[in-house]
């Protein structure tokens, strides 16, 4: 007997236990193990079995088992959503702090142009001049690879959060007067 052939009786009392039992040997294996610790009984499918048949309080041990792995399951989902959203919020600060301190610098725009130079002159060379055959691969790789960082440098100026610090700017240097004057016609 192996631990696949006791998954519908353990199935019949902690149903959501019972796949883990019918999956691959290792994971039947530790699974089995972790219900035989449970239970009480020898890590071996027919003690489990045996005691599972026999014993009420053996399947009222592996309900509460099972009950008390899903709880800490979900606290160990609830801990790494906690995590990663901890990580999103400082990758977003990280960002918003950047852009405070350059917003006003030359670079962004200066990258920009040039990108949208250089994909100009790209386009130019696809449509006036000859391509070798050989290297159409390599230039249909190279412009896939480039066009993702002219999109982006293009999406930094039309963005809502560029418009954002735009109208952050403009409030700052004194457009608070004009914003009162248009909300109050």
């Amino acid at each position: 007997m192996n631990w696949k052939d006791i998954a519908s009786t353990v199935g019949n009392i902690a149903g959501s236990v019972a796949p883990l039992l019918g999956g691959p040997v290792g994971l039947a294996v530790s699974i089995g193990s972790q219900i035989a610790g449970a239970i009480g009984t020898d890590n071996s499918p027919e003690a489990v079995a045996a005691a599972l048949k026999k014993d009420p309080n053996a399947a009222l041990k592996l309900q509460e088992w099972a009950a008390q792995e899903r709880e800490q399951i979900r606290q160990s989902h609830v801990e790494l959503q906690k995590i990663a959203m901890e990580e999103y919020k400082a990758e977003l600060q990280d960002r918003q702090q950047a852009r405070i301190i350059h917003k006003d610098h030359w670079m962004p725009s200066a990258i920009t142009i040039f990108l949208l130079v250089m994909l100009a002159a790209q386009m130019a060379v696809l449509f006036y001049m000859p391509i070798p055959p050989e290297n159409r691969d390599l230039l249909v790789y190279l412009s896939g690879n480039f066009l993702p960082f002219v999109s982006a440098a293009v999406y930094y100026w039309v963005s809502s959060t560029k418009d954002a610090s735009e109208r952050e700017k403009n409030l700052s240097m004194g457009g608070t007067t004009k914003a009162a004057t248009t909300q109050q016609k």
